[in-house]
């Protein structure tokens, strides 16, 4: 069977209501350390992640930008891509971003057998860890499809899932204007844990407004781990 959490996104930014719901009564339900979907509101704080990479050409850009700007931010790995470009894996960790756990192929979690999943998991927790010299004990499924069985299973292996309550919708052809239009409706708040994707160039044309926006804000920005706490 699978979670209601599935999140096939039809509304800008934010899902439609009832899966929103869902999502939040499992995260009520749950304890933050294994089942995240955003951070606390008190917190002062919000999360910037980035699926799908590394990418060879937008990564490396990402990284300079973030780190122009002083932020820390969270990236979900693709283990194949991991694979293909250590060096950048390399980068992201010394950088002081915090590396996440995004399957080895970004297969579907559904399609998977238990066996499967747990090994493709393993998989990629190793390689990430020997990469980037952190546990990496998050994991983010692709589209965050998820069952309750894989629930089980990924908690038995030690990963605290982490989703998001913000899609920027950076993979849409026109992304970087939807974007804008859509965080200028409603600006990102504390305890927002936003998706972006680092193997699109999208991103790039919009953090540097949204972080300066948050900051005039009074927001400042964080990782995952800490919100754990």
């Amino acid at each position: 069977m699978i979670l209601a959490v599935t999140q096939t996104v039809r509304k800008p930014v934010f899902f439609v209501p009832w899966r929103r719901m869902a999502r939040r009564c499992l995260a009520t339900v749950l304890p933050r350390h294994l089942f995240m979907t955003e951070g606390p509101a008190g917190s002062g704080a919000l999360c910037l992640s980035f699926d799908d990479g590394p990418h060879p050409e937008y990564t490396p850009r990402l990284l300079d930008l973030l780190s122009r700007l002083d932020v820390s931010a969270t990236f979900f790995m693709v283990g194949q891509q991991a694979e293909r470009f250590p060096g950048i894996v390399r980068d992201t960790a010394d950088a002081g971003h915090l590396i996440g756990n995004h399957t080895f192929e970004h297969r579907d979690v559904p399609t998977l057998s238990s066996r499967s999943l747990l090994e493709d998991v393993l998989r990629t927790k190793a390689l990430l860890r020997e990469l980037s010299g952190q546990d990496v004990d998050l994991f983010r499924p692709p589209h965050g499809r998820l069952t309750f069985s894989a629930f089980w299973l990924l908690w038995r292996a030690g990963q605290r899932i982490v989703l998001w309550n913000v899609d920027s919708r950076d993979y849409l052809p026109t992304a970087p204007d939807q974007m804008r239009e859509a965080f200028a409706r409603r600006p990102p708040q504390a305890g927002d844990l936003l998706l972006f994707h680092d193997n699109r160039p999208h991103c790039l044309a919009v953090l540097p407004d949204l972080i300066h926006e948050a900051r005039a804000r009074g927001l400042k920005f964080t990782t995952p781990d800490r919100w754990f706490r």
